[in-house]
């Protein structure tokens, strides 16, 4: 991360924007709008910069820096405001008049736009402080709510008046709560007498969730809670403060609370009161809600049994921490109505452990590997877990039973879980060869009720009271929990227990959170996807995602295991969000539930550039479907968090062994790699272009992410802002014809390609080729290859025809490119390729955008298809045994094959194509056949003379070709014939003609 910022550094700032804004009028005076433009938005970057970093109360530098906001700029005022509520008349002019100026610029810049419709737009420097700031400032509006970056622990903003504090609005309440009467009290006014556990450190199993709909963030809560317990620490209530020196929290004397969120990229402040849902009958309908006295205090005592909160506590009802924590996390969500999370992500803005998604039921998922991992970190304190259940299968309704939102929100499914669920993980461990996962159901409700998956309390209890002794103090205390909790199991118990294999099989997430502090090292940068111009189509308006290169460098004596996390290299997407209300405005002002509008999709994408030669090696068969292998693609997630873990391949070098003693000279030569990475975010109507109004509303607005790197080795990230200096780009389709499917297809030739041309000149050719479709979830794949016979079409691939691949198939997304000039790998030179973009199954049919960068201008042309503009015919015939599969011409009854006549009666040349495929083989043999297909033309002499063919016999999977051919007037016959007589299979042929003709079979 950067270093603090100085006050020498924000005068310097300050400087410099007071003459970005000088310069700007100028222009604007002088009439040369784009440089005005431009240098008005830096100004206002500045100014907001500066805002954002605004020194610490320091009178003699308010009076230094106060005059120098009011010279010499021409947009500045004179008369600046009384102060408003800031310690010091100065500070509130100084920070008065930077909002005067941002504001001004700002204005200004926007007229010019208005006014202007050719400007230049302004490129961002993403890594910058003014931009960096920019976004953080920018993204502090959640649902109309400022929420500050955190500053530190809040001390010395603590009200020390004997006044209590009232915040100005409270969290609206749930549907549930409403109809259970809930009311706002502050626990000072009922609890009096009780233990609100300020002094007792909960384990996990002690807290519980009530009728608001966040089992997600009560099951963080208990994660954290019973991390607590077993590896000492506070990070369930490290976010609340007030704190004691110890970091213990502790009660404020006058209800005021700061809680310490990770939210939009940062830490933030979420400031509260201590007013919490209360259940009727602890409220007396004569209680004021908003100010305390003696008298209400007093006449809660006899309903003191009663006095229970109606939100996330303890089992008693009494605990407040736990409420307190839940209220500032969901007035940040938009309410108690909360529409629901992943444990991961909200223990992520509890603690900053870093939050990731293992999806269960992926194709990919790794049972063994994933449990030693998992069972490893978490045996170590290195990690937190909760897990998920999916949704419930549709059920059949019965005729005239209506299922209200409650019930279809509590479905049980077979193995006794609850559907669309979060539970919380209180123990990973092993008993003999069996493994084990200890769960907690947050429900309140849920004592004593357990899984039908779950082992029996006998079974469960042997487990836990079989403690070892060993050597190991972390390992003797986690014995020790579980000996104790084991003693704790009874027939209201809310935990139960199961084996690895029940867990993988029956929840669909298991969501993890690591300690950050695996890492030795970390870059982050906040920054923003941009919206559009326009929204005329899904795809073509959208902005390019950003792309920035990450290099790693590791000393050459750093050992790399396989299970250590911080052996990899670890990236963290954030989406910053800003409204989460459970109830919208769509664009035309009617309501909108958060379910109605468009999903939000993120991804990262990374690509490890080439570091030998023999990476770019050429494609060994058409089975092969990739290239050049990239690092890691990212699947799209929902979410608001994406986490990618990268293990580096760093390249073997011999020189990079430690000098012998008798060459003290020789330098040590560290390892190192570099990734391409890509930021790239969808919204679920980009993959339905008709959703125009729902298009518009989203794709013109700027959405803000933050980019967090983790890794123990040195790494530098840097924006690729403009990668290459020429760039040209086509939208195209894949039809019900042309999306022909991966190289293993025959169908493969139909793809959309292009002919790109470098045209000649010194050097190498740089080039970036980047595919992206509309539709998030078809894999895609993009080649370079050289160019296929007549028009350049490729029909087929063998070892050779590739110079770049985007590697495997993956969804949505698809880059490759050249190395760097005088870097080995893949390079181009001038002549002509072709390009093909292709998805992995045939037929699927979707919209896509090519996009070629290249350090020297190129020509991008559209091939068209095999016959395209010519009269098609489609015939179908196969060859059987005795009948018609004669074999080769060196056979005697080679025109016994099946076979065609025509007659072309028109004057002149006219052009010919025709492709043979085999469609299925009937011999017991699966191999496809050798095919070929021949023209004859009868001559003078009554004797068929052949005048084209589709050459040597060939086995391709895309069949054989006459490539296209000019025949005159006269009658000809086309023959289909194998290599080997007596070979049965089906085949067609595709016969395209110039001209219209009347074909008959022989």
């Amino acid at each position: 991360m950067s270093a603090p910022i100085t006050q020498a550094d924000w005068n310097a700032k300050l400087k410099h924007a007071q003459d970005q804004a000088q310069r700007a009028t100028k222009a604007e005076l002088a009439r040369n709008y784009s440089e005005a433009f431009e240098l008005y938005v830096r100004a206002g970057q500045l100014f907001v910069w500066l805002l954002g970093n605004f020194p610490s109360t320091n009178h003699h530098h308010d009076s230094a820096i106060a005059p120098s906001l009011t010279r010499g700029t021409a947009l500045s005022t004179s008369s600046p405001p009384a102060a408003d509520g800031l310690s010091g008349t100065c500070t509130a002019q100084s920070r008065q008049h930077l909002k005067q100026m941002a504001t001004r610029v700002m204005a200004r810049a926007e007229k010019i736009k208005a006014t202007c419709k050719h400007l230049r737009p302004v490129d961002r420097d993403a890594l910058s402080h003014e931009e960096q700031s920019s976004v953080l400032v920018s993204s502090s509006l959640i649902n109309g709510l400022r929420y500050p970056i955190w500053k530190g622990p809040p001390a010395q903003l603590q009200n020390t008046n004997r006044s209590t504090f009232t915040q100005d609005a409270q969290p609206p309440l749930s549907s549930n709560q409403i109809r259970q009467g809930a009311l706002y009290r502050r626990p000072s006014w009922l609890n009096a007498g009780e233990d609100q556990c300020w002094s007792t450190k909960l384990s996990g199993c002690d807290i519980v969730q009530d009728i608001v709909t966040d089992c997600s963030f009560v099951a963080a809560l208990e994660a954290a809670a019973q991390h607590d317990r077993i590896f000492g620490g506070n990070l369930a209530t490290s976010a609340l403060y007030p704190q004691d020196s110890s970091g213990r929290i502790r009660p404020s004397a006058n209800g005021q609370y700061h809680v310490k969120l990770h939210i939009n990229g940062t830490p933030r402040v979420v400031l509260i009161d201590d007013h919490l849902p209360y259940y009727p009958a602890a409220c007396p309908i004569s209680q004021p809600t908003t100010t305390a006295t003696a008298t209400a205090a007093t006449s809660s005592k006899s309903n003191a049994h009663k006095q229970r909160l109606m939100c996330a506590s303890s089992r008693d009802g009494h605990a407040v921490w736990p409420a307190l924590l839940e209220k500032a996390y969901l007035q940040v969500m938009g309410g108690y109505e909360f529409a629901g999370s992943n444990g991961s992500i909200d223990l992520y803005a509890l603690t900053s452990w870093l939050p990731e998604h293992i999806f269960l039921r992926h194709a990919g998922f790794q049972r063994e590997r994933s449990w030693t991992r998992f069972h490893t970190a978490w045996n170590a304190g290195q990690c937190m877990a909760t897990a998920g259940t999916g949704k419930a299968p549709p059920r059949k309704q019965r005729s005239g039973e209506s299922m209200s939102e409650d019930s279809l929100a509590t479905i049980t499914l077979d193995s006794g879980l609850i559907s669309s669920h979060n539970y919380a993980i209180l123990d990973v461990r092993t008993h003999g060869s069996r493994r084990y996962v200890k769960l907690m159901n947050p429900w309140r409700t849920a004592a004593g009720i357990r899984p039908a998956i779950a082992i029996s309390t006998e079974e469960e209890r042997r487990i836990y009271a079989d403690s070892a002794s060993c050597n190991s103090s972390l390992v003797a205390r986690l014995g020790h929990v579980r000996l104790q909790e084991a003693g704790e199991l009874d027939e209201n118990s809310l935990t139960f227990t199961l084996s690895w294999d029940d867990f993988c099989s029956h929840f669909d997430s298991l969501f993890l959170n690591w300690d950050p502090k695996l890492f030795s090292n970390n870059v982050t940068v906040h920054s923003s996807w941009r919206g559009s111009a326009s929204a005329s189509s899904a795809l073509g308006s959208k902005q390019a995602d950003p792309h920035f290169r990450l290099s790693v460098t590791a000393p050459p004596s750093i050992s790399t295991s396989s299970t250590d996390p911080a052996a990899e290299v670890w990236l963290l997407l954030t989406r910053h969000i800003t409204n989460t209300q459970p109830i919208q405005r769509s664009a035309d002002g009617s309501q909108q539930s958060a379910e109605e509008t468009p999903a939000e999709y993120i991804a990262i994408h990374a690509f490890q550039e080439d570091q030998q030669t023999s990476e770019t090696a050429q494609l060994a068969s058409t089975s092969a479907l990739l290239l050049r292998k990239a690092k890691h693609k990212g699947a799209y997630v929902d979410g608001t968090h994406c986490l990618v873990r990268l293990k580096p391949s760093f390249p073997r070098d011999n020189t990079s062994m430690q000098p012998s003693s008798s060459d003290t000279g020789s330098k040590q030569t560290k390892g190192q790699c570099s990734f391409t990475v890509v930021v790239s975010r969808r919204n679920e109507a980009d993959a339905t272009p008709s959703s125009t109004a729902v298009q518009t509303k989203d794709t013109h607005r700027d959405v803000n992410y933050t980019l967090s790197v983790f890794s123990r080795y040195s790494m530098e990230l840097s924006e690729l802002r403009t990668r290459l200096p020429y760039c040209d780009s086509v939208s195209g389709a894949w039809t019900a014809r042309t999306a022909g499917g991966n190289a293993t297809l025959g169908s493969f030739m139909s793809n959309p390609q292009y002919s790109l041309v470098v045209p000649a000149g010194p050097g190498e050719v740089q080039l970036q080729v980047m595919l992206e479709s509309s539709d998030r979830r078809i894999p895609v794949q993009v080649l370079l290859a050289y160019p296929g016979a007549g028009t350049g079409r490729v029909t087929h691939l063998t070892e050779g025809d590739v110079v770049l691949s985007s590697g495997m198939y993956h969804h949505g997304l698809a880059l490759c490119c050249t190395s760097r000039p005088g870097a080995p790998g893949a390079v181009l030179r001038p002549g002509t390729y072709t390009l093909i973009a292709s998805t992995f199954e045939a037929g699927m049919q979707d919209d896509f955008d090519l996009r070629v960068e290249s350090t020297r201008p190129i020509q991008l042309k559209w091939i068209a298809q095999e016959g395209a503009g010519m009269f098609h015919r489609r015939l179908v015939s196969s060859w059987k045994r005795g009948l018609n599969a004669c074999g080769s011409r060196a056979n005697k009854a080679y025109f016994e094959n099946p076979a065609w006549r025509f007659t072309i009666d028109r004057p002149g040349l006219t052009d010919l194509v025709a492709r043979i495929k085999v469609e299925a083989v009937r011999s017991t043999d699966p191999v496809r056949p050798y095919i070929q297909l021949a023209l004859f033309v009868l001559d003078e002499a009554r004797c068929w003379e052949q005048v084209a063919s589709s050459g040597a016999y060939t086995d391709l999977v895309c069949g054989a070709a006459i490539e296209k051919v000019r025949l005159q007037q006269g009658c000809y016959t086309l023959v289909a014939s194998t290599l080997q007589p007596d070979t049965e299979a089906e085949f067609g042929v595709d016969l395209y003609t110039a001209v219209k003709v009347d074909i008959v079979g022989v």
